[in-house]
């Protein structure tokens, strides 16, 4: 492994176009060049092999960037990915297809040290920085975020924040200013210097590192304590705005726009040399996408009538919709009672979250007359057969329904309004 010191994060591939077109969500990956000296082995073209560790919270995370390790695997770059906990999401589907398919991507479970003497200090440390971001004026309209950093803060932050003085720009500044001070002076988790001094990576990758008290934090001080260049990989549209601080910013921020990287600045003090954008490589496969199905075939599978025009309801998380069932039942009635005939008749397909499918158990619909819930279970397209199945339900649609929820980028990338 080569001196970590003269690594330099030069730029994208390729180069971005802020007014270009693309049939691609992305197409950019970070480039990374390490000056004074050979890096890894020699790979075809001249380029060199990059041992990266992935680090991650669960690897249901990993469903965002997985086309990115595809490319890094067919490249020839060797992959370590490491997980806190498992997940119910089917994380572990994704990883273990990947090391079926890549020899040189391996996984294994690295789970936090929560007993040790100082996790539970360093988390509230940060759950309290998280709260108190939530304090600021731009969230004033956005109760409900607010009320879950509330939730999950100390008692001692909430109680503090509550104090009038303190709620001031100048007063959360201060606080946030001596907590982080005071949180910083936590040792990191040794099971994470340990796992970089095992794996001897060329860079450390991590996700989402910015939930609510995130211990992931251990894995950015233990590798710049080691030389090692770490990289962010911001995960979805909405981290930076809704979830925890960055505590410790990485050598490179990875972000979807222009958008983000604004934010990395306002929200996290990221400094804009340290963030690239690459797009949103999350959606890249669903430009190329094609039906596995013809509308006949879909629509008898699922019980709708291939005659009529099909309406897709795409249900939200826990967070966004706790309880949305009773929600689409009267838009169902509203459908079925519209004056419009062509409305009125058409097929309404309910697709459940699958973080938030458990209210539809025992839900029925049929009284309404061709209406479906499927897939019941709310599956989670992380391989071939659930990609294809909820590629087809946007594909076969006329239009898309939904509250909030990331599946609306999706349909509009497949072309439903």
């Amino acid at each position: 492994m080569g001196d970590h010191r003269h690594w330099r994060f030069l730029s994208t591939w390729p180069p971005y176009n802020a007014g270009g077109h693309s049939n691609r969500a992305t197409g950019r990956y970070l480039v990374l060049y390490q000056g004074g000296g050979s890096l890894g082995r020699p790979h075809v073209g001249g380029a060199y092999i990059v041992r990266i560790l992935f680090a991650t919270s669960h690897f249901g995370f990993l469903r965002n960037v997985e086309p990115a390790l595809h490319l890094l695997a067919e490249r020839g770059h060797h992959l370590h990915l490491v997980a806190d906990r498992k997940d119910k999401l089917g994380g572990i589907r994704i990883v273990e297809n990947l090391a079926r398919t890549y020899p040189h991507i391996t996984h294994a479970w690295v789970p936090t040290s929560k007993r040790r003497t100082w996790h539970a200090l360093g988390t509230a440390f940060r759950l309290s920085r998280d709260y108190w971001r939530y304090l600021h004026p731009r969230y004033d309209r956005s109760p409900k975020l607010k009320q879950r950093a509330r939730l999950q803060a100390p008692r001692t932050a909430v109680t503090v924040g509550s104090i009038p003085v303190l709620r001031t720009r100048v007063g959360v500044w201060a606080l946030n200013a001596i907590v982080k001070t005071m949180e910083r002076t936590v040792p990191y988790d040794p099971v994470v210097r340990q796992l970089l001094e095992d794996q001897r990576p060329d860079v450390l990758l991590i996700t989402p590192l910015l939930y609510f008290g995130s211990s992931q934090v251990d894995y950015v001080r233990a590798a710049r304590a080691l030389g090692i260049p770490s990289v962010l990989s911001v995960g979805s549209w909405d981290h930076l705005t809704t979830k925890g601080l960055i505590h410790e910013v990485p050598d490179r921020v990875i972000v979807w726009n222009d958008i983000q990287r604004r934010e990395a600045w306002d929200i996290h003090g990221v400094p804009p040399a340290k963030v690239t954008v690459t797009g949103a490589q999350a959606y890249d496969r669903w430009f190329s996408a094609r039906p596995s199905t013809s509308r006949d075939e879909f629509c008898g599978a699922i019980g709708l009538d291939p005659t009529q025009p099909i309406l897709l309801y795409l249900c939200s998380s826990p967070f966004i919709t706790p309880v949305e069932v009773g929600f689409v039942e009267r838009w169902v009635q509203s459908i079925r009672s519209c004056p419009d005939p062509c409305l009125r008749q058409a097929g309404l397909l309910i697709r459940p979250h699958p973080q938030n499918f458990e209210q539809w158990a025992n839900v029925d619909l049929t009284a309404h007359g061709n209406v479906a819930i499927f897939p019941r279970g709310g599956t989670n397209p992380i391989d071939s057969v659930a990609r294809a199945e909820y590629f087809d339900s946007m594909y076969h649609a006329a239009a898309v329904v939904g509250v909030n929820t990331s599946a609306l980028i999706e349909s509009g990338i497949v072309g439903r309004p």
